[in-house]
Protein backbone atom coordinates (compact mmCIF):
# COMPACT_ATOMS: atom_id res chain seq x y z
CA UNK A 1 0.00 0.00 0.00
CA UNK A 2 1.41 3.12 -0.59
CA UNK A 3 2.42 5.42 2.26
CA UNK A 4 -0.44 8.54 2.46
CA UNK A 5 1.81 11.07 2.03
CA UNK A 6 2.82 9.81 -1.30
CA UNK A 7 -0.73 9.58 -2.56
CA UNK A 8 -1.56 13.06 -1.57
CA UNK A 9 1.10 13.93 -3.48
CA UNK A 10 0.60 12.05 -6.38
CA UNK A 11 -3.19 12.98 -6.76
CA UNK A 12 -2.29 17.14 -6.58
CA UNK A 13 0.36 16.56 -9.34
CA UNK A 14 -2.54 14.81 -10.87
CA UNK A 15 -5.07 17.98 -10.49
CA UNK A 16 -1.97 20.17 -11.37
CA UNK A 17 -1.23 18.47 -15.14
CA UNK A 18 -5.19 19.13 -15.86
CA UNK A 19 -5.35 22.85 -14.58
CA UNK A 20 -2.05 23.06 -16.54
CA UNK A 21 -3.54 21.09 -19.47
CA UNK A 22 -7.45 23.17 -19.00
CA UNK A 23 -5.68 26.63 -19.19
CA UNK A 24 -4.00 26.05 -22.00
CA UNK A 25 -7.22 25.03 -23.74
CA UNK A 26 -8.48 28.08 -22.74
CA UNK A 27 -5.70 30.35 -23.44
CA UNK A 28 -6.12 29.30 -26.82
CA UNK A 29 -9.44 29.65 -27.32
CA UNK A 30 -9.29 33.03 -26.37
CA UNK A 31 -6.24 34.48 -28.51
CA UNK A 32 -5.99 32.09 -31.07
CA UNK A 33 -7.68 33.14 -34.52
CA UNK A 34 -11.31 32.21 -35.55
CA UNK A 35 -11.77 29.02 -36.75
CA UNK A 36 -14.94 28.58 -39.69
CA UNK A 37 -16.58 25.21 -40.17
CA UNK A 38 -18.24 23.70 -43.24
CA UNK A 39 -21.29 25.35 -42.89
CA UNK A 40 -20.14 29.04 -42.02
CA UNK A 41 -20.01 29.44 -38.32
CA UNK A 42 -17.38 30.40 -36.67
CA UNK A 43 -15.77 29.35 -33.20
CA UNK A 44 -12.68 30.40 -30.89
CA UNK A 45 -10.73 33.77 -31.50
CA UNK A 46 -13.38 35.41 -28.68
CA UNK A 47 -10.15 37.80 -28.09
CA UNK A 48 -9.95 38.67 -31.69
CA UNK A 49 -14.03 38.37 -32.70
CA UNK A 50 -14.74 40.68 -29.20
CA UNK A 51 -12.40 43.71 -30.35
CA UNK A 52 -13.79 44.13 -33.71
CA UNK A 53 -17.21 43.17 -32.00
CA UNK A 54 -16.21 46.30 -29.29
CA UNK A 55 -15.27 48.50 -31.75
CA UNK A 56 -18.75 48.47 -33.40
CA UNK A 57 -20.28 49.28 -30.51
CA UNK A 58 -18.17 52.09 -29.17
CA UNK A 59 -16.21 54.68 -30.11
CA UNK A 60 -13.87 54.35 -27.07
CA UNK A 61 -10.79 53.81 -29.54
CA UNK A 62 -8.20 55.00 -26.67
CA UNK A 63 -9.62 52.49 -23.99
CA UNK A 64 -9.69 50.04 -26.52
CA UNK A 65 -6.39 50.91 -27.70
CA UNK A 66 -4.86 50.75 -24.05
CA UNK A 67 -6.37 47.23 -23.47
CA UNK A 68 -5.17 45.82 -26.28
CA UNK A 69 -1.33 47.69 -25.25
CA UNK A 70 -1.61 46.07 -21.44
CA UNK A 71 1.02 43.76 -20.54
CA UNK A 72 0.69 40.91 -18.34
CA UNK A 73 1.89 41.23 -14.41
CA UNK A 74 4.54 39.12 -12.95
CA UNK A 75 1.67 37.77 -11.00
CA UNK A 76 -0.87 36.94 -13.76
CA UNK A 77 -0.41 33.23 -15.42
CA UNK A 78 -1.40 33.80 -19.61
CA UNK A 79 -4.75 32.74 -19.26
CA UNK A 80 -5.68 34.75 -16.38
CA UNK A 81 -4.24 38.15 -18.71
CA UNK A 82 -6.59 36.81 -21.24
CA UNK A 83 -9.49 36.75 -19.35
CA UNK A 84 -8.57 40.03 -17.55
CA UNK A 85 -8.54 41.96 -21.51
CA UNK A 86 -11.80 40.34 -22.34
CA UNK A 87 -13.63 41.59 -19.07
CA UNK A 88 -12.11 44.83 -19.63
CA UNK A 89 -13.48 44.93 -23.05
CA UNK A 90 -17.12 43.68 -21.93
CA UNK A 91 -16.96 46.50 -19.42
CA UNK A 92 -16.85 48.86 -22.06
CA UNK A 93 -19.64 47.61 -23.66
CA UNK A 94 -21.84 47.20 -21.36
CA UNK A 95 -25.15 45.39 -21.67
CA UNK A 96 -26.27 45.44 -24.96
CA UNK A 97 -28.39 42.40 -25.08
CA UNK A 98 -30.22 43.61 -28.57
CA UNK A 99 -26.82 42.52 -30.32
CA UNK A 100 -27.45 38.94 -31.44
CA UNK A 101 -23.47 38.53 -32.56
CA UNK A 102 -22.19 40.10 -29.10
CA UNK A 103 -25.23 37.70 -27.25
CA UNK A 104 -23.59 34.72 -29.43
CA UNK A 105 -20.20 35.26 -28.55
CA UNK A 106 -20.68 35.81 -24.81
CA UNK A 107 -23.09 32.35 -24.87
CA UNK A 108 -20.49 30.53 -26.96
CA UNK A 109 -17.59 31.33 -24.00
CA UNK A 110 -19.33 30.05 -21.55
CA UNK A 111 -20.71 26.96 -22.83
CA UNK A 112 -16.71 26.59 -23.87
CA UNK A 113 -15.68 27.64 -20.10
CA UNK A 114 -18.48 25.41 -18.52
CA UNK A 115 -17.84 22.35 -20.56
CA UNK A 116 -13.93 22.83 -20.52
CA UNK A 117 -14.15 22.78 -16.44
CA UNK A 118 -16.82 19.93 -16.57
CA UNK A 119 -14.01 18.08 -18.67
CA UNK A 120 -10.93 18.27 -16.69
CA UNK A 121 -12.58 17.09 -13.45
CA UNK A 122 -10.24 14.36 -12.50
CA UNK A 123 -13.02 11.79 -12.76
CA UNK A 124 -14.55 13.06 -15.76
CA UNK A 125 -11.08 13.07 -17.20
CA UNK A 126 -10.12 10.08 -15.95
CA UNK A 127 -13.32 8.54 -17.40
CA UNK A 128 -12.72 9.40 -21.05
CA UNK A 129 -9.19 9.28 -21.11
CA UNK A 130 -8.05 5.89 -19.37
CA UNK A 131 -9.41 3.48 -21.95
CA UNK A 132 -6.78 5.52 -24.29
CA UNK A 133 -3.83 3.41 -22.44
CA UNK A 134 -4.28 0.61 -25.10
CA UNK A 135 -2.66 3.14 -27.69
CA UNK A 136 0.29 3.96 -26.14
CA UNK A 137 2.77 1.65 -24.43
CA UNK A 138 5.99 2.43 -22.95
CA UNK A 139 8.66 1.30 -24.59
CA UNK A 140 12.73 1.69 -25.46
CA UNK A 141 12.49 0.34 -28.85
CA UNK A 142 9.79 2.54 -30.94
CA UNK A 143 8.55 0.66 -33.93
CA UNK A 144 7.54 4.08 -35.49
CA UNK A 145 11.11 5.18 -35.62
CA UNK A 146 11.22 2.66 -38.18
CA UNK A 147 8.54 4.22 -40.33
CA UNK A 148 6.40 6.45 -38.88
CA UNK A 149 3.19 4.76 -40.19
CA UNK A 150 3.68 1.82 -39.01
CA UNK A 151 1.71 -0.01 -36.58
CA UNK A 152 4.18 -2.69 -35.33
CA UNK A 153 4.45 -3.25 -32.09
CA UNK A 154 7.22 -1.30 -29.56
CA UNK A 155 9.75 -2.74 -27.41
CA UNK A 156 10.44 -2.50 -23.58
CA UNK A 157 14.04 -3.97 -23.45
CA UNK A 158 14.50 -5.05 -19.63
CA UNK A 159 17.71 -7.80 -20.50
CA UNK A 160 20.74 -7.13 -18.71
CA UNK A 161 22.85 -8.67 -20.92
CA UNK A 162 26.17 -6.43 -21.75
CA UNK A 163 29.00 -6.90 -23.97
CA UNK A 164 31.90 -4.42 -24.07
CA UNK A 165 32.69 -4.80 -27.26
CA UNK A 166 28.81 -3.32 -28.70
CA UNK A 167 26.95 -0.24 -27.74
CA UNK A 168 23.56 -1.11 -26.25
CA UNK A 169 20.56 -0.19 -24.49
CA UNK A 170 21.34 -2.52 -21.96
CA UNK A 171 24.92 -0.43 -21.49
CA UNK A 172 22.98 2.40 -20.20
CA UNK A 173 22.77 2.80 -16.48
CA UNK A 174 19.42 4.75 -16.21
CA UNK A 175 17.79 4.56 -19.87
CA UNK A 176 15.27 7.06 -20.03
CA UNK A 177 12.09 5.18 -21.37
CA UNK A 178 10.08 6.52 -24.31
CA UNK A 179 6.13 6.86 -24.89
CA UNK A 180 5.37 5.02 -28.04
CA UNK A 181 1.82 5.69 -29.31
CA UNK A 182 -0.25 4.15 -32.26
CA UNK A 183 -2.16 7.61 -31.62
CA UNK A 184 -0.57 10.87 -30.94
CA UNK A 185 -3.99 12.10 -29.29
CA UNK A 186 -3.65 9.43 -26.88
CA UNK A 187 -0.35 10.85 -25.34
CA UNK A 188 -1.95 13.22 -22.57
CA UNK A 189 -2.60 9.21 -20.59
CA UNK A 190 1.08 8.80 -20.72
CA UNK A 191 1.59 12.01 -19.24
CA UNK A 192 -0.41 11.17 -16.21
CA UNK A 193 0.76 8.04 -15.86
CA UNK A 194 4.50 8.79 -15.57
CA UNK A 195 3.69 11.99 -12.69
CA UNK A 196 5.87 10.53 -9.88
CA UNK A 197 6.79 11.25 -6.11
CA UNK A 198 10.18 10.61 -4.94
CA UNK A 199 10.93 7.93 -7.97
CA UNK A 200 7.28 6.33 -7.43
CA UNK A 201 4.90 6.57 -10.33
CA UNK A 202 1.45 6.55 -10.91
CA UNK A 203 2.46 3.71 -13.21
CA UNK A 204 4.38 1.97 -10.56
CA UNK A 205 0.65 2.30 -8.66
CA UNK A 206 -1.18 0.23 -11.37
CA UNK A 207 1.63 -2.22 -11.97
CA UNK A 208 1.30 -3.05 -7.93
CA UNK A 209 -2.38 -2.79 -8.30
CA UNK A 210 -2.64 -0.07 -5.98
CA UNK A 211 -5.49 2.24 -6.63
CA UNK A 212 -4.96 4.13 -3.21
CA UNK A 213 -4.10 7.68 -5.44
CA UNK A 214 -7.47 7.32 -7.03
CA UNK A 215 -9.70 7.47 -3.89
CA UNK A 216 -8.66 10.80 -3.51
CA UNK A 217 -11.30 11.47 -6.46
CA UNK A 218 -13.64 9.08 -5.84
CA UNK A 219 -14.83 6.32 -3.37
CA UNK A 220 -16.68 4.01 -5.96
CA UNK A 221 -14.42 0.98 -6.15
CA UNK A 222 -15.93 -0.16 -9.12
CA UNK A 223 -14.87 3.44 -10.76
CA UNK A 224 -11.52 2.97 -9.66
CA UNK A 225 -10.84 -0.77 -10.85
CA UNK A 226 -12.19 0.52 -14.31
CA UNK A 227 -9.74 2.64 -14.14
CA UNK A 228 -7.25 0.36 -12.97
CA UNK A 229 -7.67 -2.14 -15.25
CA UNK A 230 -7.92 -0.13 -18.47
CA UNK A 231 -4.63 2.31 -17.35
CA UNK A 232 -2.70 -1.54 -17.25
CA UNK A 233 -3.30 -1.66 -21.49
CA UNK A 234 -0.36 0.80 -21.14
CA UNK A 235 2.67 -1.92 -20.51
CA UNK A 236 0.61 -5.58 -19.62
CA UNK A 237 -0.05 -6.55 -23.44
CA UNK A 238 1.40 -9.87 -24.63
CA UNK A 239 0.19 -9.18 -28.23
CA UNK A 240 3.21 -8.45 -30.34
CA UNK A 241 2.65 -7.78 -34.23
CA UNK A 242 4.82 -7.02 -36.92
CA UNK A 243 3.76 -4.48 -39.79
CA UNK A 244 4.21 -4.75 -43.30
CA UNK A 245 6.01 -1.29 -42.96
CA UNK A 246 8.49 -2.65 -40.67
CA UNK A 247 12.29 -3.46 -42.15
CA UNK A 248 12.79 -7.13 -41.56
CA UNK A 249 16.10 -9.49 -41.90
CA UNK A 250 16.56 -13.03 -43.22
CA UNK A 251 19.63 -13.81 -40.89
CA UNK A 252 20.25 -17.71 -41.82
CA UNK A 253 21.26 -20.31 -39.32
CA UNK A 254 21.26 -23.64 -40.84
CA UNK A 255 20.44 -24.99 -44.32
CA UNK A 256 17.30 -23.86 -45.59
CA UNK A 257 16.69 -22.75 -42.13
CA UNK A 258 16.85 -19.34 -40.89
CA UNK A 259 15.43 -16.63 -38.47
CA UNK A 260 13.04 -13.30 -39.50
CA UNK A 261 14.80 -11.00 -37.76
CA UNK A 262 12.74 -7.17 -37.11
CA UNK A 263 15.16 -4.32 -36.40
CA UNK A 264 13.71 -2.09 -34.13
CA UNK A 265 15.25 1.90 -33.25
CA UNK A 266 16.20 2.18 -29.71
CA UNK A 267 14.85 5.51 -28.93
CA UNK A 268 16.33 4.92 -25.14
CA UNK A 269 19.49 5.03 -26.60
CA UNK A 270 19.06 8.04 -29.37
CA UNK A 271 17.79 9.67 -26.32
CA UNK A 272 21.32 9.37 -24.45
CA UNK A 273 23.10 9.95 -27.69
CA UNK A 274 21.51 12.95 -28.47
CA UNK A 275 21.99 14.21 -24.69
CA UNK A 276 25.67 13.72 -24.61
CA UNK A 277 25.80 15.53 -28.46
CA UNK A 278 24.26 18.31 -26.78
CA UNK A 279 27.40 18.76 -24.73
CA UNK A 280 29.23 20.37 -27.78
CA UNK A 281 26.22 23.70 -27.40
CA UNK A 282 26.88 24.24 -24.16
CA UNK A 283 28.01 27.61 -23.11
CA UNK A 284 31.59 25.46 -21.70
CA UNK A 285 32.33 23.78 -24.85
CA UNK A 286 31.23 27.15 -26.58
CA UNK A 287 33.94 28.99 -24.38
CA UNK A 288 36.39 26.80 -25.06
CA UNK A 289 36.35 26.77 -28.80
CA UNK A 290 36.30 30.51 -28.64
CA UNK A 291 39.24 30.37 -26.78
CA UNK A 292 41.21 27.65 -29.15
CA UNK A 293 40.78 29.71 -32.06
CA UNK A 294 41.68 33.14 -30.27
CA UNK A 295 45.30 30.40 -29.30
CA UNK A 296 44.06 31.30 -25.66
CA UNK A 297 44.33 28.67 -22.94
CA UNK A 298 41.27 27.35 -21.43
CA UNK A 299 40.86 24.14 -18.71
CA UNK A 300 37.62 22.93 -20.36
CA UNK A 301 38.81 19.87 -22.98
CA UNK A 302 37.16 20.47 -26.07
CA UNK A 303 34.84 18.02 -27.50
CA UNK A 304 34.26 17.54 -31.31
CA UNK A 305 31.68 14.96 -33.26
CA UNK A 306 33.63 14.94 -36.69
CA UNK A 307 31.47 13.07 -39.66
CA UNK A 308 28.54 13.06 -37.39
CA UNK A 309 24.93 12.95 -39.70
CA UNK A 310 20.97 13.92 -38.70
CA UNK A 311 18.16 11.36 -39.70
CA UNK A 312 15.05 12.71 -39.77
CA UNK A 313 12.43 10.58 -38.33
CA UNK A 314 9.31 12.74 -39.11
CA UNK A 315 7.50 15.68 -40.60
CA UNK A 316 6.10 18.23 -38.65
CA UNK A 317 4.69 16.53 -35.45
CA UNK A 318 7.53 14.52 -33.92
CA UNK A 319 5.53 13.47 -30.98
CA UNK A 320 3.51 11.28 -33.26
CA UNK A 321 6.23 8.82 -33.01
CA UNK A 322 6.72 9.01 -29.79
CA UNK A 323 7.18 11.41 -27.03
CA UNK A 324 11.26 11.05 -27.12
CA UNK A 325 11.44 11.86 -30.55
CA UNK A 326 9.40 15.08 -29.99
CA UNK A 327 12.13 16.00 -27.80
CA UNK A 328 14.73 15.68 -29.88
CA UNK A 329 12.74 17.88 -32.90
CA UNK A 330 12.40 14.05 -35.07
CA UNK A 331 16.15 14.01 -35.90
CA UNK A 332 18.32 11.26 -34.35
CA UNK A 333 22.27 12.01 -34.27
CA UNK A 334 24.61 9.14 -35.76
CA UNK A 335 28.36 9.75 -34.97
CA UNK A 336 31.06 7.11 -37.08
CA UNK A 337 31.09 3.90 -35.53
CA UNK A 338 33.90 2.51 -38.11
CA UNK A 339 36.36 0.08 -36.90
CA UNK A 340 40.07 1.21 -36.21
CA UNK A 341 42.24 1.15 -40.01
CA UNK A 342 45.70 -0.54 -40.66
CA UNK A 343 48.06 2.04 -41.78
CA UNK A 344 51.37 1.37 -43.58
CA UNK A 345 54.81 2.56 -41.64
CA UNK A 346 55.00 5.99 -42.40
CA UNK A 347 57.50 6.82 -45.04
CA UNK A 348 61.14 7.89 -43.92
CA UNK A 349 61.48 12.00 -44.73
CA UNK A 350 64.71 11.97 -43.82
CA UNK A 351 66.09 13.25 -46.86
CA UNK A 352 63.29 14.54 -48.49
CA UNK A 353 62.27 18.43 -49.69
CA UNK A 354 59.62 21.00 -49.75
CA UNK A 355 58.18 19.23 -52.81
CA UNK A 356 58.42 15.83 -51.52
CA UNK A 357 56.31 17.10 -48.52
CA UNK A 358 53.73 18.93 -51.14
CA UNK A 359 53.38 15.93 -53.18
CA UNK A 360 52.86 13.72 -49.88
CA UNK A 361 50.22 16.61 -48.55
CA UNK A 362 48.25 15.68 -52.18
CA UNK A 363 47.55 12.48 -50.90
CA UNK A 364 46.97 12.67 -46.96
CA UNK A 365 44.80 15.74 -47.36
CA UNK A 366 42.93 14.19 -50.46
CA UNK A 367 39.34 14.31 -48.53
CA UNK A 368 38.88 16.87 -46.85
CA UNK A 369 40.11 19.44 -49.92
CA UNK A 370 37.28 17.34 -51.70
CA UNK A 371 35.16 17.86 -49.35
CA UNK A 372 36.28 21.95 -49.16
CA UNK A 373 35.88 21.81 -53.19
CA UNK A 374 32.79 20.54 -53.56
CA UNK A 375 31.67 23.40 -51.08
CA UNK A 376 32.37 25.86 -53.64
CA UNK A 377 31.94 24.79 -56.75
CA UNK A 378 28.06 24.48 -54.98
CA UNK A 379 28.42 27.92 -54.18
CA UNK A 380 29.72 28.83 -57.75
CA UNK A 381 27.03 26.75 -59.69
CA UNK A 382 24.17 28.55 -57.81
CA UNK A 383 25.74 31.91 -58.28
CA UNK A 384 26.22 32.21 -53.61
CA UNK A 385 28.40 34.73 -52.58
CA UNK A 386 30.94 33.21 -50.51
CA UNK A 387 31.33 36.21 -48.28
CA UNK A 388 27.99 35.67 -46.56
CA UNK A 389 28.76 35.22 -42.85
CA UNK A 390 26.91 31.21 -42.90
CA UNK A 391 28.94 30.68 -45.61
CA UNK A 392 32.19 32.00 -44.68
CA UNK A 393 31.98 30.19 -41.47
CA UNK A 394 31.66 26.84 -43.48
CA UNK A 395 34.37 27.94 -45.37
CA UNK A 396 36.23 28.90 -42.39
CA UNK A 397 35.51 25.57 -40.47
CA UNK A 398 36.63 23.46 -44.19
CA UNK A 399 39.54 24.90 -44.22
CA UNK A 400 40.57 24.45 -40.28
CA UNK A 401 40.03 20.97 -41.43
CA UNK A 402 42.32 20.70 -43.40
CA UNK A 403 45.09 22.57 -41.05
CA UNK A 404 44.06 19.67 -38.83
CA UNK A 405 44.95 16.88 -40.71
CA UNK A 406 48.28 18.72 -42.01
CA UNK A 407 49.24 18.66 -38.69
CA UNK A 408 48.20 15.40 -37.54
CA UNK A 409 50.43 14.49 -40.40
CA UNK A 410 53.86 16.53 -39.31
CA UNK A 411 53.20 14.76 -35.41
CA UNK A 412 53.17 11.48 -37.34
CA UNK A 413 56.45 11.45 -39.76
CA UNK A 414 58.24 12.91 -36.73
CA UNK A 415 57.46 9.83 -34.82
CA UNK A 416 58.78 7.95 -37.33
CA UNK A 417 62.34 10.31 -37.55
CA UNK A 418 65.00 10.94 -34.40
CA UNK A 419 65.27 14.18 -32.80
CA UNK A 420 66.87 16.90 -35.13
CA UNK A 421 66.14 14.76 -38.03
CA UNK A 422 65.42 18.14 -40.38
CA UNK A 423 69.10 19.61 -39.58
CA UNK A 424 70.30 16.84 -42.26
CA UNK A 425 67.37 17.23 -44.22
CA UNK A 426 66.47 18.56 -47.40
CA UNK A 427 63.80 20.53 -46.43
CA UNK A 428 63.89 24.69 -46.21
CA UNK A 429 64.21 26.31 -42.79
CA UNK A 430 60.94 27.28 -42.46
CA UNK A 431 59.51 23.47 -43.38
CA UNK A 432 62.30 22.44 -41.06
CA UNK A 433 61.15 24.46 -38.37
CA UNK A 434 57.08 23.28 -39.16
CA UNK A 435 58.33 19.94 -38.05
CA UNK A 436 60.59 20.99 -35.04
CA UNK A 437 59.53 24.37 -34.05
CA UNK A 438 61.79 23.40 -30.61
CA UNK A 439 64.95 22.79 -32.28
CA UNK A 440 67.49 25.38 -30.22
CA UNK A 441 70.64 25.67 -33.18
CA UNK A 442 71.89 28.86 -33.82
CA UNK A 443 70.24 28.55 -37.65
CA UNK A 444 67.06 27.75 -35.90
CA UNK A 445 67.05 30.18 -33.16
CA UNK A 446 67.99 33.17 -35.50
CA UNK A 447 64.99 32.37 -37.72
CA UNK A 448 62.45 32.31 -35.01
CA UNK A 449 63.63 35.57 -33.49
CA UNK A 450 62.08 37.01 -36.84
CA UNK A 451 59.22 34.79 -37.26
CA UNK A 452 59.32 35.18 -41.03
CA UNK A 453 59.03 31.70 -41.38
CA UNK A 454 55.48 31.46 -39.95
CA UNK A 455 54.50 33.35 -43.04
CA UNK A 456 56.69 31.52 -45.47
CA UNK A 457 54.68 28.47 -44.33
CA UNK A 458 51.41 29.24 -44.77
CA UNK A 459 51.86 31.33 -47.89
CA UNK A 460 52.88 28.24 -49.30
CA UNK A 461 50.03 26.32 -47.62
CA UNK A 462 47.51 28.92 -49.24
CA UNK A 463 49.17 28.66 -52.93
CA UNK A 464 49.30 24.84 -52.28
CA UNK A 465 45.49 24.34 -51.74
CA UNK A 466 44.43 26.94 -54.25
CA UNK A 467 46.44 24.82 -56.86
CA UNK A 468 44.91 21.59 -55.69
CA UNK A 469 41.53 23.10 -55.41
CA UNK A 470 41.56 24.62 -59.02
CA UNK A 471 43.08 20.94 -60.53
CA UNK A 472 40.55 19.58 -59.89
CA UNK A 473 37.86 21.72 -61.76
CA UNK A 474 37.69 25.36 -63.51
CA UNK A 475 36.89 26.88 -59.92
CA UNK A 476 39.47 30.00 -61.02
CA UNK A 477 40.00 30.71 -57.52
CA UNK A 478 42.08 34.04 -57.20
CA UNK A 479 45.52 34.88 -55.16
CA UNK A 480 43.30 36.61 -53.06
CA UNK A 481 41.56 33.18 -52.23
CA UNK A 482 45.21 31.63 -51.43
CA UNK A 483 45.59 34.61 -49.34
CA UNK A 484 42.90 33.83 -47.36
CA UNK A 485 43.96 30.24 -46.70
CA UNK A 486 46.83 31.56 -45.75
CA UNK A 487 45.55 33.49 -43.04
CA UNK A 488 42.90 30.88 -42.09
CA UNK A 489 45.92 28.43 -41.42
CA UNK A 490 48.25 30.59 -40.11
CA UNK A 491 46.01 31.15 -37.01
CA UNK A 492 46.17 27.35 -36.56
CA UNK A 493 49.76 27.14 -37.24
CA UNK A 494 50.81 29.73 -34.34
CA UNK A 495 48.52 27.45 -31.89
CA UNK A 496 49.74 24.45 -32.95
CA UNK A 497 53.22 24.99 -32.99
CA UNK A 498 52.88 26.70 -29.20
CA UNK A 499 50.90 23.44 -28.21
CA UNK A 500 54.02 21.57 -29.36
CA UNK A 501 56.56 23.76 -27.62
CA UNK A 502 54.82 23.57 -24.58
CA UNK A 503 54.42 19.87 -24.49
CA UNK A 504 58.03 19.69 -24.56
Amino acid sequence: MTNKDTVVALAKKIEEYLATRRDKKHEDYLKSKPKKNKQGEVSAGIMIRLLATTKRLTNKSEEIKAIENSKKSKEQTTVEYQIQKYNLLMELIGENPLDNELSALKSEYLQFVNELNFQHQPINWLNEWTDKAKDISFATHVAKLTHSSSKGTSILDSSQSKDSHYLTTSCLVEPEIDTASANAASLPIADVLKIEHDGYSILDCVKSGDGAVFTTFTNEEAQIDRWMEALKQAYDNDTKQSYFLSKQVYFPIADNEYHLLLPLTSSSLAQAIHEEHQIYFDKEQTKAREQQREGKYSATTVVRYPQKAKLNITGSNHSNASSLNGKRGGKITLFVAQPPQWKQQPKSFGHADDEDFLKHLVFVLQDDINELHDYLKLLKNKKLSDSKPVRANAIHRKVEAISHTLFDTVILINQNETENWTISSQLSLPYQLLFEPYRDDESAKAEKVTKEWLSIVSKSFGIFLNKQLNRKSKLNLTPIHSELWAKIFAEYLRIDIATREVSL
